[in-house]
């Protein structure tokens, strides 16, 4: 029965570091461009809400492609 009450708790305890450390996608948004030389940009733009501290993250990337 102590191996039971050990387990449960170290997966609850697993759980919650993965809801800890993974946030909300708030929202996402991607463009596509063309370039003064014929290639292409691409933009990302995401915004994660940390559900326990309630802090907004950022992410942007731009990608270019050439010709």
């Amino acid at each position: 029965m102590k191996k039971v009450l050990h387990s449960i708790v170290l997966l609850s305890m697993l759980g919650l570091g993965g809801l800890v450390t993974t946030g909300c996608e708030v929202s996402h948004t991607e463009t596509d461009k063309p370039t003064w030389f014929g290639g292409r940009k691409h933009e990302e733009t995401t915004v994660t809400k940390n559900p326990v501290t309630g802090e907004h993250d950022v992410s942007h990337t731009e990608t270019r492609v050439n010709p």
